[in-house]
């Protein structure tokens, strides 16, 4: 296996048993002479200097037993058993899994229970010991060893620990039954009952031996726990090799509580560099209940943070449309700044797809290079998809970007999976720019092309190129605020014409006729293309206290066109029978310009007081507000739309100083908001309340509109106040949250707008959240007319319910229903089932769902349901069942969160 993205981590964890590198260290210790001062049952030992054959001693009396002697001054104390696993292995191996550290819940702290998930039943718990978390160099540290007993055999050469032996340097710590060290042959050997510690590491074995001069060891009949992954294993052979390559055999791993293998991973061979970085196993095989599910002959893996080549991680899943899906990534590391991934998939209803990504990162710059190609004998074509993502000057004032994406056809991303960083909704970016950053400006050069990425949308506007200035500057010491926008625009496109084509020929509405591309019913303004400058100064006098604000500011926008037109009519003008849609492209403006003043004041004031809600002390404010606005009505009936919308109604429109996106229209106004908000602050700041109210008064008529269906300007707005709209917020408790919004019309005495929603997640595990919204008279574009549809009666009224609950510490109920009111049909709806243990996870769902059809504004949606399954693996991580990880994401606020928070 490999790794592709930093942070670097395990996709099979079970190769943190790189971590039983212990045995390197431990043969540092065996390596080094020491200096044992004996008293009694315990000893002292300090590193000395390496020296000469030793002379032979004449034979003495056993020692005496006494008292054991204090370690030197300054030096940490032997390590001190606090649990029956730090007590000694001696004996066998415990059934209640403790020689593990393993500690039921019952047994454990309160603050314990709370950091595991309460559908574990332990954990696993490092016992407090000396050295445990010193992090100082070996080098320089000394060597301590304990035994009930010594000896030293003068004939052999060999040195004898037995009883209950304690060697520690550090946060090292080996104990067995017996310790024996061979000099002449330069080999140390632990027997009985080994237990080898480094911090958050655990490694028992029957018997260790090593070399002292080269550091190879072995031990056999191995058990391994690493406790901050809430994982085990075992092994019939540990070996490090004199070049530092452990090698385990028969080696097994997995996350599961002891006495539970639900699964677990094995391997008959694998070689773990630390040195390099590298691992490597072979003939691996995947066991859930002891039987085998998935076999691998080969992985290649990281065992830190640097990158290796080899073979990522592979998936399988089946479709509908293209069958069963085998990918098998394969990560390249090229160099430090450098890398690239290769995605072979096969389909088996399409063919073979290769995907591939080269991605560089360098101190000032980053990016990627992307490309796949299908031969798709289901479509009957080459499929193919290229780009390129760059950022540069991240550090400096210039700045670069380019997102740049092309695809083969318009239903790629529709029939196709990506493993590739890129997603389209209806057209892929064409985009590349530079900005340069003053102290107080900005310029940026750019231009902006698009793929449609679907054959119901409008061909959109490229800018080609698009030139940008604006920044802001103080006036000296006057309190005057100057700023300045300025930009030039080419835009351009090129409109289809002709009949919809989809992947089975022409499309055909329900009543059999042929549809026409959204394109062929653009008409008159709506058809030009051309340059457009527009220069935007303004002048402001921001003044501020602690109770109040006022600003006064004036700016003039000024925008210039040069136009050209393709002088097509609409496909329903005929110069008898419907002569109203006819445009006169001969009598059209080519060169319509507008210079519009506007002017405004802003001002508020600023009220507080301590109150008390339910016990709860609180500061609340009253923040009223007024905002004037003024600006003279222009016709700009003959400037076309190329960037401009208007803007959805909201409080926060109330104070804006144009109704319109874009700058393509500016809204002639005369007109007063008046607004309030209060809000019920806790003393750290925390936001518990916040409501809002506010309307605006019209002292005139809004004449500038949008276009009509036949390019001309729409019917001027009346009304002389807006709707009435407020804002809420209320943070009942830590785990309920409530949102509102509302727009009240007062001519009508109705609700135009408003939605309801309310989360409540009182832990990670359990969310509930409740919603509805609702929208009258909808003023909706229609793509495939390319028009406003004012005069069809549209309206949004739909209820949302999501919810993951716990039954018990392992059941938990999912679902999700949204409901259209307005069409007494249910949009999505999906229940299901989760369980939940310490080492894996089962996800059912049953999902039905309505399937927007591309040609929805003119055929019926059809509904689809499907049954999705996922299954994880704690510590190896999905099986099967990414499209669920995505359906509980998008549908259930929330679940990321809990995810995210999971134990």
């Amino acid at each position: 296996m490999a790794y592709r993205t930093p942070p670097f981590r395990s996709s099979f964890p079970m190769l943190l048993a790189s971590s039983l590198l212990l045995a390197q260290p431990i043969s540092a210790v065996a390596a080094n002479q020491v200096q044992c001062r004996a008293s009694g049952a315990s000893w002292s030992c300090e590193p000395l200097p390496a020296r000469g054959e030793v002379p032979p001693r004449p034979p003495q009396a056993a020692p005496v037993q006494t008292a054991p002697a204090p370690e030197p001054t300054g030096m940490a104390a032997p390590a001190v058993a606090t649990t029956a696993a730090a007590a000694g292995v001696a004996g066998t191996r415990s059934n209640d899994f403790s020689h593990l550290d393993w500690v039921p819940r019952e047994q454990l702290s309160a603050e314990q229970q709370a950091a595991i998930a309460p559908y574990c039943g332990g954990t696993y718990v490092e016992p407090e010991r000396s050295g445990r978390d010193d992090e100082t160099p070996f080098a320089e540290l000394p060597i301590y060893a304990s035994a009930d007993s010594s000896r030293f055999e003068q004939g052999s050469q060999t040195g004898v620990l037995e009883g209950d032996v304690l060697l520690r340097q550090g946060r090292l710590q080996a104990r067995s039954d017996q310790a024996s060290f061979d000099q002449p042959n330069s080999t140390a050997r632990l027997q009985g009952n080994v237990q080898l510690r480094d911090q958050g590491v655990l490694v028992l074995g029957d018997e260790a031996s090593m070399r002292i001069d080269n550091g190879e060891t072995r031990i056999d009949n191995v058990e391994y726990v690493v406790h901050a992954a809430h994982a085990r294993g075992t092994a019939d052979k540990l070996m490090r090799r004199d070049d530092a390559v452990i090698v385990m055999t028969d080696g097994s791993y997995t996350t599961c509580e002891p006495g539970q293998n639900t699964w677990s991973l094995h391997s008959k061979d694998i070689e773990l560099d630390r040195e390099k970085g590298w691992g490597e196993a072979k003939h691996v095989t995947l066991k859930v209940k002891d039987v085998p599910v998935f076999y691998s002959p080969y992985l290649y893996f990281p065992l830190d943070d640097r990158r290796q080549t080899g073979l990522l991680v592979p998936s399988i899943s089946h479709s509908t449309d293209n069958g069963t899906e085998i990918e098998t990534p394969y990560y390249i590391n090229i160099a430090p700044e450098y890398d690239a991934t290769l995605y072979p998939r096969y389909l088996s209803e399409r063919g073979m797809q290769m995907e591939g990504e080269f991605r560089y990162l360098k101190p000032d710059n980053e990016g990627s290079l992307s490309a796949a190609f299908l031969n798709d004998t289901q479509y009957d074509d080459n499929r193919w998809l290229y780009g390129w993502q760059h950022q540069g000057g991240m550090s400096s004032r210039w700045t670069t970007e380019v997102d740049y994406t092309d695809i083969s056809d318009p239903f790629y991303f529709q029939d196709l999976n990506s493993a590739l960083d890129v997603r389209s909704d209806t057209y892929v970016n064409q985009r590349a720019g530079v900005t340069y950053r003053g102290d107080s400006w900005r310029l940026q050069a750019a231009v902006h092309g698009y793929e449609l990425a679907t054959i119901t949308a409008l061909t959109p506007y490229e800018r080609l190129p698009q030139l940008r200035l604006d920044g802001a500057d103080w006036l000296g010491d006057s309190g005057l605020r100057f700023g300045y926008k300025a930009e030039y625009t080419y835009f351009d496109r090129d409109l289809d014409d002709g009949f919809i084509t989809g992947e089975d020929g022409i499309q055909l509405d329900n009543l059999g006729n042929p549809i026409l591309t959204p394109d062929e019913n653009l008409v008159g303004l709506q058809r030009a293309t051309g340059h457009r400058v527009m220069v935007s100064p303004s002048l402001s006098y921001p003044w501020r206290n602690n109770w109040a604000f006022v600003t006064p500011s004036v700016r003039t926008q000024s925008t210039y066109y040069d136009l050209s037109f393709d002088e097509k009519q609409s496909p329903d003008y005929d110069p008898i029978l419907n002569p109203d849609v006819y445009f006169d492209y001969d009598q059209a403006n080519k060169n319509p310009s507008s210079t519009i003043p506007v002017a405004s004041l802003d001002s508020g004031l600023y009220f507080d007081r301590q109150t008390s809600w339910f016990g709860n002390n609180l500061r609340q404010t009253l923040e009223p507000r007024a905002f004037y606005l003024y600006a003279p009505y222009e016709n700009q009936d003959d400037q076309p739309l190329f960037d401009t919308n208007q803007n959805t109604f909201s409080y926060n429109s109330l104070f804006r100083d144009d109704r319109f996106s874009g700058n393509d229209r500016v809204g002639d106004a005369n007109q007063l908001s008046l607004g309030v908000t209060s809000r019920a602050l806790e003393s750290d700041g925390t936001e518990r309340a916040r409501g809002s109210f506010g309307q605006v008064f019209y002292f005139r008529d809004r004449e500038v509109q949008l276009l009509e269906a036949d390019g001309s300007a729409s019917e001027a707005e009346t009304s002389s106040s807006s709707a009435y709209a407020a804002e809420l917020m209320y943070q009942v408790s830590d785990a309920w949250r409530l949102n509102a919004d509302a727009l009240w019309d007062p001519d009508n005495n109705d609700s135009n707008a408003g939605s309801f929603m309310a989360n409540y997640q009182p832990e990670p595990r359990k969310i509930l959240n409740m919603g509805y919204r609702y929208r009258n008279n909808v003023n909706t574009f229609n793509a495939l007319t390319g028009t406003f549809d004012r005069d069809v009666d549209q309206r949004i009224d739909q209820s949302d319910l999501s919810f993951m609950w716990p039954l018990n510490p392992q059941w938990s109920l999912i679902g999700r229903w949204q409901h259209d009111f307005a069409e007494d049909r249910t949009l999505e709806a999906f229940g299901g089932l989760e369980y939940d243990s310490c080492c894996w996870k089962l996800r059912v769902v049953n999902r039905y769902w309505v399937d927007y059809n591309e040609f929805e504004s003119v055929a019926q949606d059809e509904t689809n349901r499907g049954i999705f399954l996922q299954i994880v693996l704690k510590g190896l991580g999905n099986v099967t069942g990414n499209d669920v990880e995505s359906l509980l994401d998008d549908g259930i606020p929330g679940y990321r969160e809990r995810e995210n928070n999971a134990l």
